[in-house]
């Protein structure tokens, strides 16, 4: 078991709790887009990104 709020195995990106939306898609934001971009859309929606996020290598 991974203990992480959201998993990006490559291809796969999951997420787990009452935000399982919310989450990801701000992971796949910094992701391919950058934190900066990510951190702007946080603060449009109220919202601060919490938790770990696992990638595998």
């Amino acid at each position: 078991m991974i203990d992480a709020r959201v998993v990006d195995d490559g291809n796969l990106v999951t997420a787990g709790g009452v935000t399982s939306g919310i989450d990801p898609a701000l992971w796949m934001i910094t992701r391919e887009c950058g934190a900066s971009l990510a951190t702007g859309v946080e603060s449009v929606m109220e919202y601060e990104q919490r938790g770990v996020v696992w990638r595998s290598s």
